[in-house]
């Protein structure tokens, strides 16, 4: 893989991370069981099966990490409405809603490279140009992919 090549799948990551990220109660799409995907990407069930496992294997990991990023960001909260607080306990509420933050999204982001590294290069153009139709077409806003 070329060096421009590689930062475009970096950058295309990171867009789908962005466009990705949810609140817990919303019903995520797993985009790797859905029949319209698998046929337009030429997702065999083999992939499909190792993706699935991915996401099982990360999900409780994904699940503490966006608890205690819940956890750091009420206390975050708490701690300003309070006005109580010295600036630097401040700063360091921050700095651990920061972390949580970055854990939860380098573990994610992590997660979906593992995925996107079960399928083939034309696999993963044809899947980013899908996610890129559906987002200027407006239909990632309902179901964003996994």
């Amino acid at each position: 893989m070329n060096k421009t090549r590689g930062c475009t799948v970096i950058v295309l990551l990171a867009a789908v991370f962005s466009l990705a990220v949810t609140s817990e109660a919303r019903q995520r799409f797993k985009w790797w069981q859905s029949d319209e995907v698998a046929s337009e990407i030429g997702l065999t069930v083999a992939q499909a099966t190792a993706i699935e496992g991915i996401f099982q294997a990360l999900r409780p990991k994904l699940r503490e990490f966006a608890r205690r990023l819940h956890r750091e960001e009420d206390e975050l909260t708490a701690i300003m409405h309070a006005m109580r607080a010295e600036e630097w306990e401040v700063a360091l509420q921050i700095d651990r809603v920061e972390a949580a933050r970055s854990a939860l999204s380098k573990t994610r982001t992590l997660m979906l490279y593992r995925m996107h590294k079960t399928l083939g290069a034309e696999q993963l153009e044809a899947l980013h140009a899908m996610w890129e139709r559906r987002r200027s077409d407006g239909k990632s806003s309902s179901r964003d992919p996994d």
